[in-house]
Order: structure tokens, then C-alpha cells, then sequence
């Protein structure tokens, strides 16, 4: 895919924010159109390859884009990309899987002390110089709460190495795409969702948005899930049936729920799921730490490069 001799150089338009190190990588070897600058609209007519991070990029975008060769994701999920029109044109769509695994995986367990130990209730409470009383004061260690991890890719396993080592806690997980023998050790493996529901307290979620995911959770799963489970979902907005979960915290089901991703971003104040207590909404922060986006970025940028061979 290189240039010709005396060619100009391939033009990256970087449509979202990126950090630092990976634009100055990009500009010693490409021309770089960044966020900031005026004319990024113009990327449909004048980009060799683009970076997006939640940017949409339909089928209308892809066939519009003449000149465009590689859509780079920065990070691991796809959905916002219609890959098949991609294909379709010769386009090659690259991402990053698990690179940040350790920054969504830390905001996951923090999510999981901070609902156990109803952290957000108790400072409501004392800003209204109404500290809580009596059972309210009582939270869970999370080794007492058998865990159940949905996805057992780079972050699932991220995830469970910190509950296990780091707390000792009991972890099965289900992934129907990984065979028997090649199960990690030391992961109680669940042979249906069902059976992980049932026996989980905490329940995480990691799996990628497609036709299998999307509304896997919805009132029947939470309704499964023991009295008073908590649930965290880092995955995806769509993978969760944001009104069936709104609707098992205001009736008591579940002890609290927590989720960094929505069917909308950034969702609507007046959602029905952010207005019940006992649930905590980041977002879309899980990969958006320091070295967590630093990684990503340096990453997305050396396999756009590499597809234009231009590295």
C-alpha cells in the first residue's frame, strides 16, 4: 500500500482525542489531521486511513470515502463500525483488544467495593447530615460474594485474576467460545448462562456487542440472579435491558448495579435507570486512564501504519 515515489504522504484524520505520543508517532510518517484542527469534517474526501474511538462509521460514511484504506479503532470494540461495508470496499478496520484490559478491569473491581460497600449511599447520606443507621451501615467483604464473570476474554480474565488474588474470591465464569481444555485454571467454568446466574452475587459483565449480546440480560437473567446481587457491567450499552434493570432495583431484587456503558452515550438525565439509588453510572470511562490510553493509542497507531506500510 505504499506511495509511489514522490507521491505525497497518506493523510490520517484523527477524528477523536488520542494521546499525545501516539500523534507524534503518526506525524513522522503521515500527515496527521487531528480533533483540533478546522477541516476535519472533510476527512470522507480526503482520508487515506482515519482513527475513531466511539465515532460512528456507517455504510453511507464508508461509500463516501473514496480515497479511505484503514479505519483503526482505538480500542477493542467494533459495533460503531459497519465492518461488513468496510469489507466490502477493501477497507481494512484494525483495533485494539485488550490493551486496555487492566484500566477497564480496575474500574470494574472498584465499581464492585464501592456497591458492596454502598460508598455512594453513605456520602448522600452525610451530606444531608443524615448519616445512615443500623443495617445500612453493613456492607459485604466481596469474598463472602461468590463472583460470576459473562466473557472470559482479555478483561474477564483481568478482572478475575484481581478478585482471586487480590481478595480471594470464588470466580466462575461462562463463555461458550472457550473450549474445555482450554479453560483457565483456577475459573470455575459454567456450562449455561443460567447456571451462572444463579450462584453469582457479583455478576460482571465483558462481552463484545453483537446479535448474541445485545439484550442478554433482560428481566428474566436479572429475576435468575440470587436476592440482593449486585451487577456490573463494563461491556456494552445494549448488552443490558436498561429499563428490566431499572426496574429490579426499585423493587428491591438486586443490592445495586453499576455500568460505565449505555444503549445511548451519554444517556439522557432523565433515564429511569439513573435515577435509582443504589446504582452508580461512569461514562465510558473503563480504558481512559494515563497508561491505559497511552497503550491504545501507541497500539492503533502502529497497525494503521502498518496496513499503509508506512511504519
Amino acid at each position: 500500500m505504499t506511495k509511489p515515489d514522490g507521491a505525497e504522504r497518506f493523510t490520517v484524520y484523527v477524528l477523536e482525542p488520542i494521546h499525545e505520543e501516539a500523534i507524534e508517532r503518526l506525524r513522522t510518517n503521515v500527515h496527521v489531521v487531528t480533533w483540533k484542527e478546522k477541516g476535519i469534517e472533510h476527512w470522507l474526501d480526503k482520508a487515506d486511513a482515519i482513527i475513531v474511538r466511539s465515532h460512528q462509521v456507517s455504510a453511507a460514511d464508508i461509500a463516501k470515502a473514496q480515497k479511505l484504506k484503514v479505519i483503526g479503532k482505538h480500542g477493542a470494540g467494533t459495533d460503531t463500525i459497519d465492518v461488513e461495508a468496510a469489507e466490502r470496499q477493501g477497507i481494512e478496520v484494525v483495533s485494539t483488544p485488550g490493551v486496555n484490559a487492566a484500566s477497564v478491569a480496575d474500574l470494574a473491581v472498584a465499581m464492585a467495593l464501592s456497591l458492596t460497600r454502598n460508598l455512594i449511599g453513605h456520602t448522600l447520606a452525610l451530606q444531608r447530615g443524615t448519616p445512615l443507621t443500623g443495617p445500612q451501615r453493613i456492607g459485604w467483604e466481596v469474598s463472602e460474594l461468590p463472583a460470576g464473570i459473562i466473557g472470559l476474554g482479555a478483561i474477564g480474565k483481568a478482572v478475575a485474576k484481581r478478585l482471586e488474588g487480590g481478595f480471594g474470591v470464588s470466580v466462575t465464569a461462562y463463555d461458550p467460545g472457550i473450549p474445555v481444555d482450554a479453560w483457565p485454571k483456577g475459573i470455575g467454568r459454567a456450562g449455561t448462562l443460567r447456571e451462572l446466574l444463579s450462584s453469582s452475587r457479583l455478576l460482571f459483565l465483558h462481552v463484545g456487542l453483537n446479535d448474541a449480546t445485545r439484550g442478554m440480560i433482560g428481566s428474566e437473567e436479572l429475576a435468575a440472579l440470587p436476592e440482593g446481587a449486585f451487577l456490573i457491567n463494563c461491556a456494552r450499552g445494549g448488552v443490558v435491558n436498561e429499563s428490566a434493570l431499572a426496574e429490579a432495583l426499585a423493587r428491591g431484587h438486586l443490592g445495586g448495579a453499576a455500568s460505565d456503558v449505555f444503549e445511548q452515550e451519554p444517556p439522557s438525565p432523565d433515564l429511569p435507570l439513573l435515577q435509582q439509588s443504589g446504582f452508580i453510572a461512569t461514562p465510558h470511562i473503563g480504558g481512559s486512564t494515563r497508561e491505559g490510553l497511552r497503550r491504545t493509542g501507541l497500539e492503533v497507531v502502529s497497525k494503521v501504519l502498518a496496513e499503509l506500510d508506512v511504519d
